[in-house]
């Protein structure tokens, strides 16, 4: 092996741990909301004693988290972009994370307009976070292109 094409391996070794790492931080954020909403609204802690049990988030984090959730409780649902961080972590199979992906029932982004005219916010949809994940190499040009042709099949009448 060339001194050149090992050079290229340990940067793509290096880029792919980076990535796990990244992605298993991502999983565990989420993980970790997902209980400390259940700590308060389950199990009857304070955001005080949740505070203090978790370490590193102050009771003040603790209660816009709880505010958030309970204005969108579907925040606590994995959505496309989780299912392809825990597969990217190792947590789940390339098969698990295409069969739930395959499966699901995507939005889209859009301009918001406001009067029929268009301003600069955007808000996202799910489709957005396949395409993020794409362009970061998450996901292999076949799986994009699966997903796209499932999408693609799915809009048709």
């Amino acid at each position: 092996m060339s001194t050149e094409s090992a050079s290229r391996t340990m940067a793509h070794q290096t880029e792919q741990r980076l990535a796990a790492i990244a992605a298993r931080r991502r999983v565990a954020e989420r993980e970790l909301e997902r209980e400390i909403y259940e700590a308060a609204t389950v199990r009857g802690l304070s955001q005080r004693q949740i505070s203090d049990l978790v370490g590193n988030q102050s009771q003040a984090t603790i209660q816009r988290i709880l505010r958030r959730v309970n204005d969108d409780p579907s925040q606590l649902e994995p959505k496309p972009a989780e299912i392809i961080d825990q597969r990217t972590a190792g947590i789940i199979t390339t098969e698990e994370m295409m069969d739930r992906l395959m499966k699901w029932r995507y939005t889209f982004g859009d301009v918001v307009r406001i009067g029929g005219v268009a301003t600069d916010a955007y808000v996202t949809g799910d489709w957005d976070a396949i395409e993020m994940a794409f362009y970061r190499g998450q996901l292999s040009d076949d799986e994009f292109q699966q997903l796209a042709d499932r999408q693609r099949d799915a809009s048709l009448p």
